[in-house]
């Protein structure tokens, strides 16, 4: 066996509707693959090294992140972990749940991913959040170690991320706009905030409060117990009609017929839950009282304790963010790192036609996709495949060149994003049919759908390798 090793420093850090947190990662890169065959380079250890404290999310007022005191935090937490931006490879800021939403979000996320090093990138989305957090509870390796279906319920303070891993395989995900700072109140129990999405909640529900109420126990478990109704209602196999009615804008019910056996909780409700908290009015929220009501909705599943509960979304981004292409990866100019690059993933009829030399289907496609999206370029996403003939190679390469040259400008590079280990030999024709000034770049092992964006960073273990991110920017009304 090859013992060709590098590490890479990764960092995550999770800026949520309730908390801020930050976590540091050594992720082992390994050439598997024996002596005399085709390098097989992926991740094969992941460390957390450092882990923040959890912060309360700075807030200027609702409708606003304190960016400077977030990145006071972050500053301060890299001095605590020893480590300065130059020293990071690789990682991800991500902004989650009401986050998301303030209208200073996109400003923050980028400052914040241009200050904490020359590959992290910034990223938001609710069905994004809700993977990473599933494979940052260790629900994914779960459901593949046991053959198992299993769900994570990630439960913060303005959504609820929900992910369903069979075999290790994402199955499905979806996120609703509930979670424990709903609603709020003082240490008279007075309600001094009510959110929209309460105020849905409540509609649906009939469920009456108002702000400035004295809120009895009573009152508060049944507005937590509607909270923890639609949570439920999400993991039916089709969704009910108050898991819909809370659905967030940009997310899609979840759509898994395979039935779940195992529920996971994360997130900040998680560690109520899991302790069995007895104060419910214990953080002027309705987080203790949902991690109380969840008990009574686990009937006919098993409940299995993550690996992380009110961090897994950001060990997830830190630790699960970044893969590796570097099994037969081609690429003629180091013009790396590449930020927030479209992908368009063909349609499997279009490759198809490819292979035969036809790109006609293909050029409408990615014709279509940069009208939809306003973007000059895109990674073209090949499913590829695992065997592949001579002439089916010539016949793709020649139809990617004919794609590049009807839809993208001369000086933009060529850059193939393949899911099975064909990119250095499809990198390598293309090379010898193109002029030479041309930037081509062929990834493999990458599996991505249209909409994702990549960034892929500078290369490792002497260029045989280079970390890439697949990942959504959504940010919400």
């Amino acid at each position: 066996m090859s013992t060709e090793k590098s590490e890479i420093l990764s960092v995550g850090i999770d800026i949520g509707t309730t908390t801020t947190s930050m976590i540091v990662s050594r992720l082992g890169i390994a050439n598997t693959a024996a002596s005399y065959m085709v390098p097989d380079i992926s991740i094969t250890a992941r460390k957390i090294v450092y882990r923040s404290e959890v912060y309360r999310t700075p807030l200027d007022n609702r409708s606003r992140l304190d960016g400077d005191r977030i990145r006071e935090i972050i500053r301060a937490e890299y001095g605590r972990a020893g480590i300065t931006p130059s020293d990071v490879d690789t990682g991800a800021v991500i902004i989650t749940g009401e986050s998301a939403r303030k209208e200073n979000a996109r400003v923050i996320l980028e400052s914040l991913s241009s200050f904490a090093g020359d590959f992290v990138v910034s990223t938001a989305g609710p069905d994004l959040e809700s993977i990473i957090a599933g494979r940052g509870a260790g629900t994914e390796d779960f459901s593949s170690r046991y053959s198992c279906t299993a769900a994570n319920l990630d439960i913060g303070g303005g959504t609820a991320n929900i992910a369903v891993f069979s075999c290790g395989r994402l199955l499905g995900q979806t996120c609703l706009d509930v979670g424990g700072r709903l609603l709020e109140y003082d240490s008279e129990h007075r309600i001094t905030y009510m959110s929209t999405s309460f105020a849905v909640l409540a509609r649906e529900t009939g469920i009456k409060l108002q702000i400035g109420q004295i809120l009895t126990q009573e009152q508060l478990l049944a507005a937590a117990q509607a909270v923890a109704a639609a949570i439920f209602d999400a993991l039916r196999p089709e969704s009910g009609h108050l898991a819909r009615t809370m659905l967030t804008a940009s997310s899609h019910p979840l759509a898994v017929s395979e039935p779940i056996r195992y529920v996971s909780f994360s997130g900040g409700v998680a560690d109520c839950y899991y302790r069995c908290e007895q104060d419910l009015f214990r953080y002027g929220d309705l987080g203790p009282a949902i991690a109380h009501c969840l008990h009574e909705q686990t009937a006919g599943f098993e409940v299995i304790r993550p690996r992380e509960t009110i961090r897994a979304t950001v060990v997830g981004a830190g630790t699960y963010m970044t893969e590796v292409s570097g099994s037969t990866i081609s690429y003629s100019e180091d013009i790396f790192p590449i930020r927030n690059l479209h992908v368009f993933a063909l349609s499997g009829q279009a490759e198809q036609a490819m292979y035969q030399g036809d790109a006609q289907q293909a050029v409408r496609e990615l014709n279509w996709f940069l009208d939809q999206s306003a973007a000059d370029n895109a990674g073209i996403g090949l499913q590829g495949k695992k065997q592949l003939g001579y002439h089916e190679l010539c016949c793709l390469a020649q139809a990617v060149l004919e794609m590049d040259g009807s839809v993208f400008a001369p000086s933009k590079p060529l850059i193939i994003i393949c899911e099975n280990d064909m990119a250095k030999a499809l990198g390598q024709v293309i090379r010898r049919k193109i002029r030479r000034d041309k930037c081509v770049i062929c990834l493999d092992r990458i599996r991505v759908r249209s909409g994702d964006y990549v960034d892929i960073g500078k290369t490792v273990m002497d260029g045989a390798a280079v970390p890439v991110v697949v990942k959504t920017l959504i940010f919400g009304a």
